[in-house]
């Protein structure tokens, strides 16, 4: 399952071990302690049919415990473990019993409760943090159990002693969380609750936790899908339209100016790891807001980019001032910010190619992205010149004053300077970087089909999994920056390729 030799691509599990698959590897857990979580789930998933939906649980639980982890600053890693195995127990449950979803009685309930002493004693020896945390994940219930715990299996500090408890809080909270999206009987008739009425019941099953449910409900980790009458869906159509009213549906400047702005301010509002998001700021030369005063600021020069490539019959002199510009023009308004620089080198070539090709939205997001590398060889010396003056004024506003820019005599176009770029790089950021241009811009292609297919809610959650897919592709050496620019990016041709998608829901 969990090394990718092992995953199961049946339709039923390949999306969600897919998500497990890139979460590991973001994390950074080596094949190793992969095969070793893999050997400990392996009888969930293959025991039985009636095992199986709780290895898909189980998988659930941890991808949302390890969210809340981000959230709430405690160890992602910890919280995941725990929420992969702390069903392991289930398969010293009778079959008979496990698969009830009506008609449960008291010696069921007792044949259950038997799983969470059997996780212990599997874990034990192997995963003693885990074995610890799963303990507690039934205990904070009306009735908990156990009701007494065996002596510590360490002589843990006082810091983390305090700590198994919160996070067994924390991991009982997506247990109970994605149990309600089941279909039972526990609340009434047999049926499956709606996302409003799994709200109630977290709340009123987690009285000691309503302000923390509150905050993961405002932020997307736990969701409720809105339901709206058919009536007032078409009052919002009809307002919705009206939005795009002064709007012609053909490629404009002013249009794409605000695209840009839109996708590169909603970039770093998604919880990835290593960035800055909406939650922290990574350093303090990486605050949110420098992001978004950043995004702001870069719009106008790409407007008038695309006014130029509109304007010009044949290919125009110089397009790759307008990235010269983008950058100085990146820093107004703010006293800090080593930011964009990445991100308008990318968008570049595709603004570009869409003005120039395709004004009517005649060619798909793949066909724009092969015109890209029409765009880059059709350049001239003077594209190549201002490049280099581009990533001249990036280092220093970055305060990389020892950082060369190299010049590479005779190259005539911008995609001959990236492949020389790219032939010399040594660091995998920089492979990365140089080799997005040159191989048809493969990350932005991935997190752009995720982006569209994805079915997750809310946008920062599609964002987030688009960024655990790009950075499978990669080393993971690779800087998450790299790919977060590939993020902005991607939203960018998300956006400007469907211009009336409801993108924020």
């Amino acid at each position: 399952m969990i090394d990718k030799s092992h995953v199961d691509m049946d339709v039923e599990h390949s999306a969600l071990e897919a998500d497990l698959y890139e979460t590991l590897n973001e994390l950074k857990i080596s094949p190793e302690e992969q095969k070793a979580l893999n050997s400990f789930l392996a009888p969930l998933r293959d025991k039985s049919p009636v095992t199986r939906p709780h290895h898909e649980h189980s998988i659930r639980v941890a991808l949302s415990a390890r969210r809340i982890a981000r959230f709430m600053h405690l160890d992602e890693r910890a919280l995941l473990y725990a929420g992969l195995m702390h069903d392991i127990g289930k398969t010293e449950v009778c079959l008979g019993t496990l698969g009830k979803i009506e008609g449960w009685t008291e010696v069921d309930t007792e044949e259950v409760k038997r799983h969470v002493m059997s996780g212990y004693y599997f874990l034990k020896g192997r995963f003693d943090f885990t074995a610890e945390v799963i303990l507690w994940h039934h205990r904070f219930q009306r009735d908990g159990y156990p009701k007494t715990l065996p002596p510590p299996l360490h002589d843990y500090s006082e810091s983390t002693k305090a700590l198994i408890p919160i996070y067994g809080r924390v991991l009982a909270l997506a247990d109970v969380y994605d149990a309600l999206h089941r279909v039972n009987a526990k609340f009434g008739e047999l049926k499956k609750l709606s996302g409003q009425e799994i709200k109630d019941q977290m709340l009123a099953l987690n009285l000691d936790q309503q302000e923390l449910i509150e905050s993961l409900y405002r932020a997307d980790i736990f969701t409720v899908a809105e339901t709206i009458d058919d009536e007032l869906a078409e009052e919002r159509e009809d307002l919705y339209d009206q939005a795009w009213s002064y709007q012609k549906l053909f490629r404009n400047p002013r249009e794409t100016g605000r695209l840009i702005m839109l996708a590169v301010a909603l970039e770093p509002l998604a919880d990835k790891s290593g960035c800055t998001t909406r939650y922290t700021n990574i350093s303090r030369h990486l605050k949110l807001e420098y992001f978004i005063t950043g995004a702001i600021n870069i719009g106008e020069a790409f407007e008038e980019l695309a006014r130029l490539v509109e304007a010009c019959v044949t290919q125009p002199p110089s397009v790759y001032e307008f990235a010269l510009r983008a950058q100085c023009e990146s820093k107004r308004n703010r006293a800090g910010g080593r930011i964009n620089q990445g991100i308008i080198e990318l968008l570049m070539p595709i603004v570009v190619a869409q003005h120039r090709y395709d004004l009517s939205f005649n060619l798909s997001a793949e066909e724009i992205i092969i015109k890209v590398g029409d765009v880059l060889k059709q350049t001239t010396p003077q594209d190549v010149l201002k490049l280099r003056e581009m990533k001249r004024y990036a280092y220093d506003l970055s305060g990389y004053i020892d950082r060369d820019v190299s010049e590479y005599r005779g190259t005539q176009t911008v995609y001959e300077y990236y492949e020389r770029e790219f032939d010399i790089s040594i660091k995998p950021t920089s492979i990365a970087h140089n080799g997005e241009f040159i191989h048809g811009f493969p990350t932005v292609g991935i997190i752009y089909q995720t982006l569209r297919v994805s079915k997750l809610p809310g946008l920062t959650n599609r964002m987030e999994q688009a960024y655990r897919r790009a950075r499978l592709i990669h080393p993971t050496e690779v800087g998450s920056g790299f790919i977060a620019d590939c993020i902005a990016v991607g939203t960018y041709l998300y956006l400007s390729q469907h211009p009336k998608i409801k993108l924020v829901t």
